[in-house]
């Protein structure tokens, strides 16, 4: 008995069981959802300046709620609510912008996902004055530049459409920067963009460390809040990394700004308001690439404001331009300026800038730091290779799996030292780029110029060395071929002009060791000294180096170039070989 009430038991369990593993599952049965409602306090809603209750926007639905803006710069205080009645704030928004806010319920089935969007304005309560601005549109510019690509800044100038009341005194500073009419502004922008975008020309960045400097806007001593806007693009979706924006008043020091957009790939308006602590009779604004990617600019403007609280301090600035750095020649079609990077210690620094001459197949100067960190047991990688950001046909042929790679009757002359970058491979493999090289005969690389890098490298000191090396073609130069091997020679061989003189300058502390920016030094913190040297056989002998000092200044007279902006010219003025150790 006991036996049949457990197998009568065991039966209805499995059948309950059973039932419970039909084929229908629980998801495919209809929601009853009920129905949706929504509603919203405003279609239209004007920002009040002086009174927040005004700027409160009240929702009332049986579903909970999300909210999403038409562009950051529209700042709400929630971005999701309950069912029920709720309220959301407006906090901020630029002046004289229209931008949407979009309410949507969230629920399963689609006829009850509902949406409200409300128009949320800003007056334009003062007379906005435009100081600067700038659509790179004065002409077209055209793929033909000597037949084959868009030109660079430095060789076409129908991109300087300035205008503005303090546009006259501008002027600008670039690296690797071309103008391109393709990709528009004007194609398919993002609302927040679509009516101000001017489509035709835009600026593109492609490279690293690319930068466009704005100098010398002029605005009023009493002018101390602005707007500065600009349209940008990235080919994949934005990242605010990938582009930083800066400002001085004075060119010398910077200070980031944090600006906004969306994150999409498409062109979209960045905009930036910001206020001054201090009076500011100039400004300027630096666009810096960080990565080597395709990103664009255009419609670049400066104008007055409202009072932000994005205070910008010149009062407290600790960022300074590169003192290694030359004053750019802007007028000559032929120089490119480049500059080089690699990561070292987990983080990017730089390793070089140079001023190519297309004409020349050569740098005319190359400008780095040199320090203990950017040396270590790497040696050299012999890595002979075209610098990806010139083009080829400009560098001299030194590279290649033809054998053809040198110079007939000349050596391959670094101008940085390989010996200078030696802490990992990326930073010495591009000491053997093209653009780095010119013809030296073997006795002077071999010999006494290579004694003078060694010299400069005993000066290396806990602050920074800085070096300046470069070439100069007096009137009566020569010329060899490159892409040679013996009497053999590559196709694309070409003459290269064979310099006369090479020359190095060299800044640092005297201390070596006072933990201070060069441009917080005082004159007497500091010493400077130069080299000239005429391209020829000369006794490799060190203590015969003194022979060959000459003060920075002299060196500037003989080359036309203006070393070591930043700092005093007394200092450029030393001629001191005792100071070197020589």
């Amino acid at each position: 008995m006991k036996n049949l009430f457990f197998y009568v038991s065991f039966l209805v369990f499995l059948s309950s069981v059973m039932s419970g593993c039909s084929d229908s599952n629980e998801n495919d049965e209809p929601i009853n959802e009920e129905d949706a409602f929504l509603n919203v306090s405003h279609v239209v809603l004007t920002f009040n300046e002086s009174d927040a209750s005004k700027n409160v926007i009240t929702i009332k639905s049986n579903y909970p709620w999300e909210a999403t803006t038409s562009h950051q710069s529209l700042k709400i205080d929630k971005n999701a609510g309950d069912a029920g009645e709720d309220k959301i704030t407006i906090k901020d928004l630029p002046s004289g912008e229209n931008y949407k806010l979009t309410i949507t319920t969230k629920a399963k089935t689609p006829k009850n996902v509902i949406s409200k969007e409300i128009t949320v304005k800003r007056k334009n309560n003062i007379n906005t004055t435009i100081y600067y601005s700038n659509n790179f549109d004065k002409e077209i510019a055209t793929k033909t530049y000597n037949g084959s690509y868009w030109p660079y800044l430095d060789q076409f100038n129908g991109w300087d459409n300035k205008n503005g009341e303090g546009s006259g005194t501008v002027t600008y500073s670039f690296i690797s920067l071309s103008v391109r009419n393709d990709w528009f502004s004007n194609f398919n922008p993002t609302n927040a963009y679509r009516g101000q975008a001017s489509g035709a020309n835009n600026l593109y960045f492609s490279s690293a460390n690319s930068y466009f400097i704005i100098e010398n806007i002029t605005i009023p001593n009493n002018q101390k809040d602005f707007l500065f806007t600009f349209g940008c693009q990235e080919a994949n979706a934005f990242n605010f990394s990938h582009l930083t924006i800066s400002i001085s008043k004075d060119g010398i020091s910077w200070i980031p700004l944090t600006y906004s957009r969306d994150n999409s790939k498409e062109w979209d308006l960045a905009t930036v308001s910001f206020s001054l602590k201090q009076e500011a009779s100039t400004l300027y604004f630096r666009f810096q690439t960080t990565v080597s990617n395709q990103i664009r600019v255009d419609d670049v403007k400066l104008s007055s404001g409202t009072t932000s609280t994005n205070i910008i301090d010149f009062g407290n600035v600790t960022q300074y331009p590169l003192v290694e750095l030359p004053q750019l020649n802007l007028t000559i079609n032929n120089y490119q300026y480049i500059s080089h990077s690699a990561i070292l210690n987990n983080r990017k620094v730089r390793n070089y800038t140079m001023c190519f001459d297309k004409n020349m197949h050569a740098a005319h100067w190359v400008a780095y730091p040199l320090h203990s960190s950017y040396r270590g047991g790497s040696g050299r990688t012999e890595a002979w290779a075209a610098d990806p950001l010139i083009e080829e046909q400009y560098q001299p042929k030194l590279y290649g799996t033809d054998g053809l790679t040198f110079y007939r009757n000349y050596s391959r002359g670094h101008q940085i030292p390989s010996a200078d970058r030696t802490a990992n491979d990326e930073l010495n493999n591009q000491t053997f780029y093209a653009s780095n090289m010119t013809p030296q005969s073997g006795d002077f690389n071999g010999g006494i110029w290579g004694t003078l890098e060694g010299k400069i490298r005993d000066n290396i000191c806990n602050d920074t060395l800085y070096v300046v090396t470069g070439c100069y073609f007096g009137n009566n130069y020569t010329t060899t071929r490159d892409g040679c091997n013996g009497n053999n020679e590559s196709q694309v061989s070409k003459d290269c002009p064979v310099p006369t003189h090479y020359f190095k300058v060299i800044l640092r502390t005297r201390s070596g060791s006072s933990g201070k920016p060069i441009p917080e030094c005082s004159a007497n913190e500091l010493k400077a000294i130069g080299f000239w040297l005429e391209h020829k056989t000369i006794e490799n002998d060190a203590s015969l180096l003194k022979n060959y000092c000459k003060s920075v200044t002299e060196i500037e007279q003989l080359t036309g170039i203006k070393f070591f902006p930043v700092i005093p010219e007394s200092v450029k003025k030393q001629c001191t070989p005792s100071d070197w150790s020589l």
